[in-house]
C-alpha cells in the first residue's frame, strides 16, 4: 500500500510534469527554465530538484511515461520491451498489424508530446540524445524478436528491417502531433500497415 506521504510526492512529480510539457511544448525546450516550471507548478527551485536533480531526470520521467502508455515493460535486461507487438509481428497477418497501429494512433494524443519534447531536448542535450536512441533501439528489438520467432529473413537483414519500419511510424505520428494537416488517418494507416507487411512479414 502506497503512504500519504509517497502518494504525495508521486502527485507533486505529476503536477511539475504536466507543467514542465505544456512550457516546454509552448516556448521550447532550451528556453524553459526550471525556476519558470517550478512556479507554474507552484512550488519551489529546491522542491523542483527534490525530485529531478537535472533536467534529463526529468527527461526520464517523461519517456517512462511514454512507456506507461505503450505498456512498454522491463524485459530481463532491463530494456523496455511490448510483448504484443513483438506477439503482432509474429503472427505476420495484415489485420493484426492494422489493428495494433490503429490502437497505437488512438494514444498518439497522450505520448506523442512527450516524445516530441524528447526529440527537441535531445538536440541540445547528450544525455536525453543517448537515451533517446537506446528507447528507440528497445523498439526496433521488438520488431527484430517478432521477425526472429517467425524464422523470416537472413539475420543480417533484420535490424534495417525494423529500422525501417519504426522510422515510418516514428515519422507519420510525429506529421499528425505537430502539423496536424496529413491526409485522412485511416488512409495513413491503412498504406503503413501494408509496408510493414512487406518489411516485416516478406509479403505485400
Amino acid at each position: 500500500m502506497v503512504s500519504l506521504r509517497e502518494a504525495q510526492k508521486q502527485l507533486t512529480r505529476d503536477i511539475i510534469v504536466e507543467r514542465a510539457l505544456e512550457l516546454f511544448t509552448e516556448k521550447g525546450y532550451a528556453a524553459t527554465t526550471i525556476d519558470e516550471i517550478a512556479a507554474a507548478a507552484g512550488t519551489s527551485r529546491v522542491t523542483f530538484y527534490a525530485h529531478y536533480p537535472s533536467r534529463s531526470d526529468l527527461m526520464r520521467d517523461f519517456m517512462a511515461r511514454v512507456n506507461t502508455v505503450l505498456d512498454r515493460a522491463d524485459g530481463p535486461d532491463h530494456a523496455s520491451t511490448a510483448a504484443e507487438l513483438v506477439d503482432v509481428v509474429r503472427a505476420g497477418e495484415l489485420p493484426g498489424i492494422l489493428a495494433w497501429l490503429e490502437s497505437r494512433a488512438a494514444l498518439w494524443p497522450v505520448f506523442r508530446p512527450y516524445l516530441d519534447v524528447l526529440d527537441e531536448a535531445a538536440a541540445v542535450d547528450r544525455e536525453v540524445r543517448a537515451m533517446l536512441a537506446e528507447w528507440h533501439e528497445e523498439v526496433i528489438s521488438d520488431l527484430i524478436r517478432g521477425m526472429q520467432l517467425a524464422g523470416r529473413f537472413s539475420e543480417e537483414t533484420l535490424h534495417v528491417r525494423g529500422m525501417l519500419a519504426f522510422t515510418q511510424l516514428n515519422y507519420v505520428s510525429t506529421l499528425w502531433t505537430r502539423r496536424k494537416s496529413e491526409p485522412h488517418r485511416d488512409h495513413v494507416l491503412e498504406v503503413l500497415a501494408d509496408s510493414w507487411y512487406h518489411l516485416l512479414c516478406g509479403e505485400g
